[in-house]
């Protein structure tokens, strides 16, 4: 007899079949109750299942997944990963029912699943064969192909599949349509792994690498992961020697810190090193189990070009649907030589090989620059007797400093030898050698804030960026049209300077100053001084051709007064008198842009007189048209015959390199910034200027 309720009982006969005995609940198992490494029995409905395939070795590989009534309400489910002969692989259908003998539990990419071994026995029962409870469901038994006979099974298991197959809920797995679908797909396989030199743009693959870097979150979320298989890649950033530290072998005794590096980068040097950004659960997984020094195997990692658009990165994003929390990074384990993947086993030894060549390569340095510091020794006591001589040893720092300098050398004559093959203008100097460089199109891409809105990803738009660059481009436009009014007019006083609440200088203001002026000396007599700046503003495009077929990108930089006394190494004055002026700018700009004012002038209309003319009494205000602050190819109206657009042909001039920064500007009420639409009206719009770039006088 049971009790069913406060005072109710009912016959023995009705009671339901309870689980047979050494069966676990998938509950259980997944609570780790039972222990990763041990042997257990259960039973569950099928609810997924991927074919078949071939593995390296003579078995195959097929998955299944299923859960039991003990999971139904969290609607969890377990994996059984099994390796057989394709003749021994068990046969299943949508919501089936499995009954698995003696499968090992383990922990893969961090979750607990099942899997097979030589003692594994697994039986299926068809599920339209199935009778309701308490008929025994031995008629719909399908016998594991490797066991002869039912094995252990007896009455008991059958009656429970019977009350287990008309008990739980089969909401959880799908129909025999989109089962068949499924399982279909899971043949749609290609092989992704690849050494990282075979890598290649837009494509995802699986990765077997080196973490040379400690990893570190960023404030947008996500988590920075530099990685090396020890194998070469033109695509990727090159990474000076300096700064390289050998590795400590994570399992040498002798290590108090295994695996850590003092300078927190391991190497590799040169294009040998690859940047992965990672998000979601990959990016907490790593954070928390990821260390520099470790091996991982990386999956579905997207390959494509960084911000810079010069060299190669990798993207580790979130799986969509049922799987948005599933890891896709494996920390590989030096252990077992015979069970460890063959392909981890080589990228161990390169790593080996480039860890010998590596401090090769440094005791001959090092010889190089105690060689050097000898001669420069024996110089400074060239007077003094041999004996009197002392044997002196340069300190550990002052090798650094020499292997430093060493190699910031080597590091400029590359960098300028690069430069003489790109035929770029040495008259034109940037100030900043060691920024990466940009392409115009990936400085003009969108920036996006990814988040998580009610439960929903999101990539919200973010209207600028403090920003700095380093490009090679070439100018091929600029404003206004005339050089004389590459210097604008504004009055200023002390006390205005200190309460303006506007300190860019933006072209709404010094624009309405100079233009409202009575007169050309400007007004000196009531109280205010006439300043003059530079304001002007260059359209600049990519200096390397583009690819086949592909579009010219194109920007507009902003050039204020400050950056403008640096380009050209003048102070701004009234350039419609100071002819002295006027003509050293002409001859520093033709420097910049080559023969591109003559050229622009022969295809211009004929203009109305300059605004600041002499013979004027009175300067005649002529509105000139502003460029677009941010354009790109697709808003490039050169190829139209837009006013004060040149156009290619017939232009010539080098290209050279400049150092380019984006920052905002505030758009008032009432106010509209050329270039944008009614929407954009509002708030912060993006703007590029240029910066820290001189042009040489000859």
């Amino acid at each position: 007899m049971r009790r069913v309720g406060s005072g109710s009982w009912t016959p023995a006969k009705s009671r339901s079949p309870s689980l047979p005995a050494d069966f676990m609940e998938i509950k259980s198992v997944l609570d780790e109750e039972g222990s990763v490494g041990n042997m257990v029995n259960v039973v569950g409905l099928i609810k997924d299942c991927r074919l078949p395939m071939p593995t390296r070795k003579t078995d195959y590989k097929c998955t299944l997944t299923f859960y039991d009534i003990s999971t139904q309400e969290e609607g969890k489910s377990i994996d059984l990963v099994i390796f057989r002969p394709e003749a021994e692989m068990p046969q299943v259908a949508a919501r089936d029912v499995v009954m698995i003998f003696n499968a090992k539990v383990q922990r893969y990419r961090t979750e607990i699943s099942l899997i097979s071994n030589w003692h594994t026995l697994i039986y299926v029962y068809t599920a339209e064969k199935i009778p309701k409870p308490p008929t025994s469901a031995q008629r719909a038994l399908l016998p594991d192909p490797k066991e002869k006979g039912s094995g252990p099974l007896g009455n008991d298991h059958h009656c429970y599949v019977s009350h287990f197959y008309h008990t739980i809920d089969k909401e959880h797995a799908p129909d025999v349509e989109e089962f068949n679908e499924r399982a279909s797909m899971s043949m749609n396989f290609r092989e992704k792994f690849s050494l990282l030199k075979d890598v290649e743009e837009h494509k995802i693959y699986d990765l077997i690498v080196h973490v040379v870097r400690q990893p570190w979150d960023t404030t947008l979320g996500t988590v920075t992961l530099y990685v090396s298989d020890y194998t070469k890649n033109e695509g990727f950033f090159n990474h000076t020697p300096e700064a390289v530290e050998d590795f400590v072998h994570p399992y040498d005794d002798t290590s108090t810190s295994p695996g850590v590096s003092k300078k927190g980068w391991v190497g590799p040097y040169g294009k040998q090193a690859l940047q992965i950004t990672c998000w979601g659960p990959h990016a907490s997984f790593i954070m928390s189990d990821v260390a520099i020094g470790q091996w991982v195997f990386l999956r579905n990692v997207q390959i494509k070009c960084g911000r810079d658009g010069q060299n190669l990165e990798g993207f580790l994003r979130e799986d969509r649907g049922a799987f948005a929390d599933k890891v896709n990074v494996d920390v590989l384990e030096i252990s077992n030589s015979e069970a460890m993947d063959p392909r981890f086993k080589d990228a161990l030894r390169r790593w080996r090989d480039y860890t010998k060549q590596n401090r090769k390569d440094k005791k001959e340095l090092k010889g190089i620059g105690s060689t050097d510091s000898d001669k420069k020794g024996a110089k400074r006591k060239a007077g003094d007797s041999p004996a009197e001589q002392p044997k002196t040893k340069l300190s550990s720092r002052e090798q650094r400093k020499l292997k430093r300098a060493a190699l910031e050398k080597e590091y400029e004559q590359r960098r300028l030898e690069k430069e003489k093959q790109l035929c770029l203008n040495d008259l034109v100097k940037c100030e900043d050698h060691a920024h990466p460089l940009s392409t115009i199109e990936s400085i003009l891409e969108p920036l996006y804030y990814e988040t998580t809105i009610d439960s929903e990803e999101v990539s919200l738009p973010i209207p600028f960026s403090c920003t700095k660059y380093r490009a090679q481009v070439r100018v091929v436009d600029f404003f206004p049209r005339k050089l004389e009014d590459f210097a604008r007019s504004r009055k200023s006083s002390v006390l205005d300077d200190i309460l303006s609440d506007d300190g860019n200088g933006d072209d709404s203001s010094s624009s309405s100053s100079s233009s409202d002026s009575d007169d050309e000396s400007g007004g000196a007599d009531d109280g205010h001084e006439l300043v003059w700046e530079w304001r002007f503003a260059l359209r600049l495009e990519d200096g390397a051709a583009p690819k086949k077929g592909g579009p010219k990108h194109r920007v507009w930089v902003l050039v204020d007064n400050p950056d403008g006394q640096c380009l050209t190494g003048l102070n701004a004055c009234n350039l419609f008198e100071d002819q002295e002026t006027l003509a050293s700018l002409r001859e520093r700009l033709f420097t910049l842009w080559g023969n591109l004012e003559e050229h622009k002038a022969s295809k211009a209309p004929k203009e109305l007189p300059s605004a600041g003319a002499k013979g004027s009494r009175k300067r005649e205000f002529v509105q000139l048209e502003k460029p677009a602050l941010d354009s790109s190819d697709g808003e490039d109206n050169a190829d139209k015959g837009d006013k004060g657009t040149a156009k290619e042909e017939g232009l010539s001039n080098k290209p050279f390199t400049c150092c380019i920064k984006q920052y905002g500007v505030r758009i008032k009420d009432g106010q509209s910034l050329p270039g944008a639409n009614e929407d954009e009206n509002v708030g912060f719009k993006r703007v590029f200027g240029l910066f820290g770039t001189m042009i040489s006088v000859r």
